[in-house]
């Protein structure tokens, strides 16, 4: 059985991005179902981050919200451009079922090429989902609005 490895973006996926700016950059806050899934996923897969944006201050998201503890470091990539670093990121899970969860088409449609076997979820929330323009030649695996509906989708195959 291949190791399963959960990869989330930060912003608009687990972190809720619109209250922060709305805030001023204030308020640290996480969608309201994320501890929960994250609870329940921990114990039986590879947690992990794949973010791109200011390193320190998307480790202040994850220190803030109390979620940091859920993930493994050395499955922790912060980047500055994911487009960029995708390939170097997903060659680390080549052995690996990857469930990459993100609110942008373009960075699964782009990790489902590199990496074929990855399981795309596509987080239709937030100021990109609402702009995203469909991917020719391209859908998601997935396509949740809430992250609860990632528990089955992950768990199928124990």
């Amino acid at each position: 059985m291949m190791k399963k490895v959960v990869l989330f973006d930060i912003d608009y996926t687990l972190f809720d991005t619109e209250k922060f700016k709305g805030t001023n950059l204030q308020t640290f806050a996480l969608y309201k179902e994320a501890v929960d899934v994250l609870e329940k996923l921990k114990d039986t897969v590879y947690l992990g981050i794949f973010s791109e944006g200011n390193l320190d201050l998307q480790k202040t998201k994850l220190i803030k919200t109390k979620i940091h503890s859920s993930f493994t470091r050395k499955h922790i990539h912060i980047v500055v451009n994911k487009e960029e670093r995708i390939e170097q990121v997903l060659k680390k899970y080549k052995n690996c079922l990857v469930f990459l969860v993100d609110d942008k088409l373009t960075v699964l449609c782009q990790a489902k090429k590199l990496l074929p076997s990855l399981v795309a979820i596509w987080v239709k929330r937030g100021i990109y989902a609402e702009k995203q323009l469909p991917i020719n030649g391209f859908t998601p695996d997935a396509i949740i609005e809430n992250l609860r509906e990632l528990i089955p989708i992950i768990l199928k195959d124990k």
